[in-house]
């Protein structure tokens, strides 16, 4: 009820804001802020997956600050798709399942990919303090039909993301992170895979509140698992598409 009350403040309070905007986008946004929001407050649980983007491998990597599971997503899609439910959980040794993202007021992109380009591919991360055992089986599904109304679009605004100089064996990843679109980023979403003899090794998952046009941010990314992975591979995912 509390959380519920709140949202409706929240929601409340945008819409006075946008009524001041001067442009149309403008509103879009915290519209769309707002319906993340609300959506973030009920249990997430995908029973119909998404035709159109297939789960190409899913890895579970363990470490002393906890667990990561990893989603590699390829996309078919002819455009790109945004605010899709995602469910990630293990089946341990006799069949039992459980998931690990289900439950209600769990942050947003930790339940949901933000976006997916048309005919793209993405990984995705999700992490948890807990440390699960090494002889569960992850496994993940996207649902068919996003949590808040889809945001029609030709094609993501551009995020670029590098990594910066780090102290060797860091548990923290230095990244930089360039919005090079005109649309501004909120709740960015920037993953980082760490890999070693062709396996995952390391995961690790960050949020950027804002990074306006055409500016760039150093990120500390913490890392689970190995930090001395051999390559690792980025991915700043666009929240905001107009």
């Amino acid at each position: 009820m509390v959380r519920s009350v709140s949202a409706l403040m929240m929601v409340t309070a945008l819409i006075g804001l946008t009524a001041c905007d001067s442009t149309q986008q403008q509103a879009a946004r915290a519209r769309l802020k707002a319906a993340r929001f609300i959506a973030s407050a009920s249990p997430t649980l995908v029973r119909h997956r998404n035709a159109d983007v297939r789960v190409l491998g899913v890895t579970l990597v363990r470490g002393s600050g906890g667990s990561a599971v990893t989603v590699r997503l390829r996309s078919s899609a002819r455009h790109p798709l945004n605010d899709l439910p995602i469910s990630v959980g293990i089946v341990a040794r006799g069949g039992r399942r459980a998931y690990l993202n289900a439950a209600a007021n769990v942050d947003y992109f930790k339940t949901h990919l933000a976006s997916i380009g048309a005919d793209g591919a993405v990984t995705w991360v999700f992490t948890t303090p807990r440390q699960l055992p090494a002889s569960v089986t992850p496994f993940a599904a996207v649902g068919a039909q996003p949590s808040v109304p889809p945001t029609p679009v030709r094609a993501l605004p551009r995020i670029e993301v590098a990594r910066a100089q780090s102290p060797t064996g860091s548990s923290r990843l230095r990244v930089r992170v360039t919005n090079v679109s005109a649309v501004p980023q909120y709740q960015l979403q920037v993953y980082a895979i760490g890999l070693a003899r062709g396996r995952y090794v390391a995961a690790g998952q960050a949020t950027v509140s804002h990074l306006g046009t055409g500016t760039s941010q150093l990120l500390a990314l913490p890392l689970i698992g190995d930090p001395r992975a051999e390559s690792v591979e980025l991915e700043a995912m666009p929240t905001m598409f107009q």
